[in-house]
């Protein structure tokens, strides 16, 4: 079956292990396997050596190529891809990086936490010990990303006559956050460069997350997790939209409250030490993030 036009972003993904041994693994989203097929992508080789669309961000042992092409269950149609490329030393198949972040989204998904598109993952070993991995995703449209809202649409978000939008994606991502939590897993990159948003007239937007790479399931370390994770996506909110008054709004949606706790409040003032550690540490490594000003 080709790809559906509409997804569900939270069902859960049904996976087709293509091939499987100790030095090749092949797996694929059942939902996207005629389209792999269809468009010759559906062996590693052909992935990996894939070099069609644009490189958006290259570096030592990673290489992210949007690719753009027909689909071949329907002309006229096309679909764009991110091939995420990985090489590691010596790495399990469970350890590779494309199969890592492929099993996670998998993960949310089963938790019922709606994600990015996941399409297919692999992994190659040579006789050197390289393992080379990849993980394919469907660009994310009809969503945005929040990163892309504040930089490029900010207007969408100022003044008085937008307060309710600006309301209630924060309530939205607030509320997906303690789902997050709430069903044993943390994206360890929480910020408005991975969050997702559609609808955003609506009274309750739909949101999901992208760049499943780092994922945290270690219940000994769910104490930490709201406070790690609202810290640096607080610090990613520029100060010229988002002020005091909206970060506490975020965390009593969060919290599930119009009035915190003595906890809660404890809580929250954890969250900001957190978020201007964060700001220091920034500094000190001369960074200069995009959601700043």
């Amino acid at each position: 079956m080709m790809a559906k036009a509409v997804e569900d972003y939270r069902a859960m993904i049904e996976v087709q292990e293509l091939v499987s041994s100790a030095d090749l693994v092949l797996r694929a989203n059942q939902q996207w396997l005629a389209f792999l097929e269809g468009a010759g992508l559906s062996d590693f080789q052909a992935i990996w050596q894939c070099r069609g669309g644009e490189v958006i961000k290259e570096r030592p042992g990673l290489e992210i190529r949007r690719v753009e092409m027909p689909d071949p269950g329907a002309p006229g149609r096309q679909v764009v891809l991110f091939i995420k490329k990985h090489e590691q030393n010596d790495a399990s198949p469970a350890q590779s990086e494309g199969l890592k972040e492929f099993a996670n989204y998998c993960d949310f998904r089963r938790r019922g936490l709606a994600t990015a598109v996941a399409i297919g993952a692999g992994m190659a070993r040579d006789g050197d010990g390289l393992v080379r991995s990849f993980l394919i995703t469907r660009d994310f449209s009809p969503f945005i990303d929040l990163e892309e809202l504040v930089l490029n649409q900010p207007g969408r978000l100022q003044g008085p006559r937008n307060a309710a939008r600006k309301k209630n994606i924060l309530k939205a991502v607030a509320r997906y956050a303690r789902a997050m939590h709430g069903a044993g897993c943390n994206q360890k990159d929480f910020n408005a460069t991975h969050v997702l948003l559609d609808g955003l007239d609506q009274e309750e937007p739909q949101v999901a997350l992208f760049d499943l790479q780092r994922v945290d399931t270690n219940p000994l370390q769910r104490f930490r997790w709201p406070i790690k994770a609202l810290a640096e996506f607080f610090f990613t909110l520029p100060a010229s939209l988002f002020d005091e008054k909206d970060r506490r709004f975020f965390f009593a949606a969060y919290k599930g409250t119009e009035k915190l706790s003595l906890y809660g409040r404890l809580q929250y003032g954890w969250i900001l030490r957190k978020m201007a550690r964060i700001a220091r540490h920034t500094r000190k490594r001369n960074l200069a993030p995009k959601m700043r000003g």
